[in-house]
């Protein structure tokens, strides 16, 4: 399925604390204090030090999360390709599309004549460009303090430190707030899934942080990993309240879900609360970037109907 191959898990970190709001936006304002003024050299996720001579001005940006924070931090003028899964905000819908990271059109990226090529750090794309000459970075966030990580490394190749600063410290207290507003309210348990297999997303994942910030427990037990092949019956046993169905853009439905052997009497289907995103949703809760306080608040109003 699109978009999970960087859905891997790299390291854990510490999840965001929640704080009243007044705190958040405190904290947020120090976060930007530091943060301008902790430049150093870039180092990418696959370990090696990323140099330019002046701020990157022709960016190919084949990973959907970086085509949205080069935008989010008002360089989308740069932008002078993509990956064909880009598609927010609408302005790069008339850029050139060049494949995927793991099968790019190398002839047109080339030709393009970039001074950074933006990629993940598993497909292989940095290795297929190191002989030609062409700054890459390659790196991809897995957990949400990794995405303030990735935001301050790709705007320090932009040259755009100060509006990544704002930018992480306005996204941090919005967080915060978004997370307060759900202090009070029940916990539902949540199935989140990825395709039918069932692959699942773990609470140390990505979106089990996002779970865990909506105030719903995730079901699957930490142990089994970010995004591990779960036993159906396993499933049955927890006895969801919710299954969100990351699947539903690729045939996955309530109905498929209730034709499982043992799922027709779990509560998320005998409830209705089996729900099926649509692939904007899925782009959004599964792009770990910028918009990760809008996902945040897609959970949190997807999970209302659900709380017990």
């Amino acid at each position: 399925m699109v978009g999970f191959v960087s859905l891997v898990s790299k390291r854990l970190v510490r999840m965001l604390p929640v704080r009243p709001a007044r705190a958040a936006l405190a904290a947020a304002a120090l976060v930007v204090l530091s943060a301008a003024a902790a430049q150093g050299p870039v180092v990418d996720d696959l370990g090696r030090e990323v140099t330019l001579a002046a701020p990157a001005m022709r960016v190919v940006a084949m990973v959907p999360s970086h085509t949205e924070t080069v935008c989010a931090l008002g360089a989308c003028d740069r932008l002078v390709g993509v990956d064909m899964f880009s598609d927010h905000p609408a302005q790069v819908g008339s850029l050139p599309r060049l494949g995927s990271a793991f099968d790019p059109d190398l002839e047109a990226l080339l030709a393009l004549e970039p001074d950074l090529v933006l990629t993940d750090e598993y497909s292989g794309l940095a290795e297929a460009l190191r002989p030609l000459g062409i700054a890459v970075y390659a790196g991809t966030p897995q957990t949400i303090d990794e995405i303030w990580e990735v935001t301050y490394e790709v705007a320090d190749l932009l040259g755009r430190r100060s509006e990544a600063a704002l930018l992480v410290g306005r996204a941090r207290g919005r967080l915060a707030a978004l997370s307060n507003t759900v202090e009070q309210l029940s916990i539902p348990s949540v199935f989140v899934e990825l395709d039918a297999s069932p692959y699942a997303a773990g609470p140390d994942s990505y979106l089990g942080e996002l779970l865990d910030l909506a105030r719903a427990e995730n079901i699957v037990p930490a142990e089994l990993g970010a995004f591990p092949l779960v036993d159906p019956e396993l499933v049955v046993a927890r006895d969801p309240d919710a299954i969100i169905l990351l699947d539903a853009p690729f045939g996955e439905s309530a109905a498929s879900v209730a034709a499982r052997p043992g799922w027709s009497e779990l509560q998320a289907v005998r409830n209705g609360a089996v729900l099926e995103l649509s692939q904007a949703q899925v782009n959004l809760l599964t792009r770990a970037g910028p918009r990760v306080a809008d996902a945040l608040e897609t959970l949190i109003e997807l999970l209302e109907a659900v709380r017990p």
